[in-house]
């Protein structure tokens, strides 16, 4: 593992209060810059100088050129004329931080600070990566793909606010409230211009991640401009829920998150379940895989079972039709009457006792004799 850079903070002409609050800023910037601050005498220094005061004024005058532009930083209350690096009082982090960015650190320092973009290949490990045609114009995604540039740059487009990259492409700050540029990547993701930065600190509260600037292109930019970049599986699932939290979404993209963590689904059963477009869908599916979320199942091709074999049932003994004719006396057909099924066996019959069709035939025959002969008796009774 690398070792993490260090360098040495030298501060002249700041009141101790300054002091304290700038070595805190400092401690404090190392989860966000990768960079120690606690470096002993033979680490390289970069001057922090409070021009206000004749101290830090005179010390200022007395560095060359070249310490000025690499490693020395000015504070005061105004800007300087010389376009030194500026970091305005009263000190903020999101100031110092915004200074750190665009600034070049002393060559003398170790090699290390490239390794800190290296922690977020991970999650960008399943992107897939494409060679742009010249002939198309440049898009915000390709910007997010360049290889990190050495400061900070401002990305401009005609169809949204500017964009800031942070130095070595570790994250970037919006200059416009987040619903400009959903609107905006909805019309084009295209990019007019990028240029070094050359604009003051912006707040912390604008920094916005490359992630979720991804993650609202693949949702919003018009098919043609992302269609290259959007899965078409047949099954996925996804291995755990996007970050809801920092990522903005619709109750549509929960509804599909929360089905895919548990089951897996074709494009078509998600749409149809959901109640979306499959279009909706890809988006979705293509904005998960960004995020090395989504993974494709391949479903098992069963192995054939063969059918069980039947076990041979007893067959029943067949008797022709004129051995049952000959035996029996003939049937008239005009004294068989449907009845009930109750009516099938006999009341006096036995318990259990089965009977043959022959033998309830004769029953039946029985009592429909006896039923004309007790209606003929009514009959003449009268």
């Amino acid at each position: 593992m690398a070792a993490i850079p260090s360098y040495r903070a030298e501060m002249v002409g700041l009141s101790e209060r300054d002091r304290t609050l700038l070595r805190s800023f400092l401690a404090a910037s190392q989860a966000r810059t990768g960079i120690r601050w606690d470096g002993g005498a033979s680490q390289p220094a970069v001057h922090f100088i409070d021009i206000d005061g004749q101290a830090g004024a005179e010390f200022w005058q007395s560095l060359p050129d070249g310490e000025r532009r690499d490693a020395a930083i000015v504070i005061s209350g105004t800007a300087p004329a010389d376009g030194a690096r500026w970091l305005p009082k009263p000190l903020r982090s999101a100031s110092l931080l915004g200074v750190l960015e665009q600034m070049t650190l002393p060559a003398k320092a170790p090699a290390a600070p490239v390794a800190a973009p290296a922690a977020a290949a991970p999650a960008t490990a399943s992107r897939a990566t494409r060679l742009r045609d010249p002939n198309e114009p440049l898009r915000l995604l390709d910007v997010l793909e360049d290889a990190a540039a050495g400061g900070a740059r401002a990305v401009q487009s005609s169809h949204w606010p500017d964009l800031v990259l942070g130095s070595g492409n570790t994250h970037a700050m919006r200059t416009a409230p987040l619903d400009q540029y959903i609107h905006g990547f909805a019309a084009s993701t295209d990019v007019t211009r990028v240029a070094r930065y050359t604009g003051g600190p912006l707040d912390d509260e604008l920094r916005i991640e490359l992630d979720t600037l991804r993650w609202l292109a693949l949702l919003y930019a018009p098919l043609i401009e992302i269609g290259a970049q959007l899965p078409y599986p047949k099954r996925v699932r996804l291995q755990k829920l996007p970050a809801f939290g920092q990522l903005p979404h619709k109750l549509q993209h929960v509804r599909m998150a929360a089905w895919l963590v548990q089951h897996p689904a074709t494009p078509d059963e998600l749409a149809d379940m959901i109640g979306v477009d499959e279009e909706t869908v890809q988006r979705f599916l293509g904005a998960c895989a960004m995020l090395g979320l989504m993974e494709e199942v391949v479903e098992a091709v069963p192995e054939p079972v063969p059918a069980p074999v039947p076990e041979s049932a007893p067959v029943a003994a067949v008797v022709p039709a004129d051995v049952v004719a000959a035996s029996e006396p003939a049937v008239v057909a005009e004294e068989i009457v449907v009845m009930d099924t109750a009516e099938a066996v006999p009341a006096d019959a036995p318990a259990g006792e089965t009977m043959s069709v022959l033998e309830r035939l004769r029953a039946t025959r029985e009592q429909n004799r006896a039923r004309v002969a007790a209606a003929i008796s009514s009959v003449s009774g009268r």
